[in-house]
């Protein structure tokens, strides 16, 4: 499991530093070949979305489609019910898309 408290060692997760320690904490795990990711956010009083973006949304980019089943199915807990609206509804989604639009752009590009 990844403690987000743990890992920022505050109750306020807003930095790009922060994010940044918490996505590596996560793509570690990815790339040892973990099936199963949970994260807790235990102790977290303060989530912005510019975190979200940093921490999880940062991951669908570096790793692409050849993990987004994975990343989707990442397991959230003790986190608020808004704060997870906004990740599943707004920062995943929006990093799903903008993949999509480079990988378009990339092809229109090769076609010509």
């Amino acid at each position: 499991m990844i403690k987000v408290y743990d890992i920022i060692g505050k109750s306020i997760a807003i930095s790009t530093e922060d994010g940044k320690k918490v996505f590596e904490a996560i793509k570690n795990k990815i790339e040892n070949g973990e099936k199963e990711i949970v994260i807790s956010f235990n102790g977290i009083n303060m989530l912005i979305s510019h975190f979200l973006n940093e921490s999880i949304g940062e991951l669908y980019s570096y790793f692409g489609k050849t993990k987004w089943d994975l990343l989707d199915n990442i397991k959230y807990i003790d986190i608020d019910e808004d704060d997870l609206e906004l990740l599943k509804r707004k920062v995943i989604p929006n990093y799903k898309g903008d993949l999509k639009k480079q990988k378009d752009i990339q092809n229109e590009v090769l076609d010509d």
